[in-house]
Formats: C-alpha cells, sequence, structure tokens
C-alpha cells in the first residue's frame, strides 16, 4: 500500500483529503454493520487512514463523512447503490461506468458494471483495483 501512496502523491490529478481517526472508522463500521452492509476491508482502511477519499481521472473513491464534498461517503454511497449482494459487498468508489467493491464472500475487489452488477474485473489485491479505477 505504501508504494501505491507514494504513486498518487507524485501525481498532480490526483486530489486526496485528510486521513481519519480510529474512532471515524469504528463509527463507520458500525453504521454499515446496523445497515446490513458489508464492512470496510483492512487493506482499504489503511488507504483511508492516509487519505479519507480520493479523485482522479474521472474516479472517485469512497471516505467516511469526508471533508471535502466532492468524495462520496462510503454509508450513502452504499445505501444509495443497494448492490443485490450489500451483505457480502461493500462498494469503495465509482468512475462514469463502474464501481470498485470488495466481495467478502470472495475476498476479492472487483470493478464492476453500474448498469446490469456484472463484474468484469477480479483482483486479489487492492492497489491492482485502485490502479483500474483510477486509470493509473
Amino acid at each position: 500500500m505504501q508504494n501505491f501512496i507514494n504513486k498518487i502523491n507524485q501525481i498532480s490529478d490526483i486530489v486526496t483529503d485528510n486521513s481519519l481517526t480510529p474512532a471515524q472508522i469504528i463509527r463507520c463500521q458500525k453504521q454499515l454493520k446496523q445497515n446490513n452492509i458489508a464492512p470496510v476491508p483492512d487493506e482499504y482502511l489503511q488507504l483511508l487512514r492516509f487519505s479519507n477519499g480520493l479523485r482522479g481521472n474521472g474516479s472517485l473513491l469512497a471516505g467516511i463523512y469526508p471533508e471535502n464534498p466532492e468524495f462520496p461517503d462510503l454509508l450513502r454511497l452504499n445505501l444509495r447503490v443497494r448492490h443485490p449482494l450489500c451483505r457480502d459487498l461493500i462498494i469503495l468508489g465509482v468512475n462514469e461506468m463502474d464501481y470498485l467493491g470488495y466481495n467478502h464472500k470472495w475476498q476479492v475487489y472487483q470493478i464492476i458494471d453500474k448498469d446490469d452488477f456484472e463484474v468484469l474485473e477480479e483482483y486479489h489485491e487492492l492497489t491492482a483495483a485502485l490502479n483500474d479505477i483510477l486509470k493509473i
């Protein structure tokens, strides 16, 4: 993850937000559970500790109540999308055509078509999925 963070720090088109506190993360995880939404995967939480959301190349990565209004909030994004498998899958980001999600049942990051929820790509590592959704 550190290599990815170093990489995006060098890309001027990537916009980041402030990092999160452990208390904010715990509160969000509880709210996701109360709404029957899968939890945020640990690897994505590492990214949120660096930046509470990202924007670049037409893609947005969700944060936890991000200060920047351009970034989607994880809870609100997942309540809006309501993927049919929301107990196993959490949506982490979005671009004009796809969602980035994490499927807990299969333990993979997925690029999912926004229109029909078809899985287009699967990745075992977050950094590969982030490179895909952010087009970097």
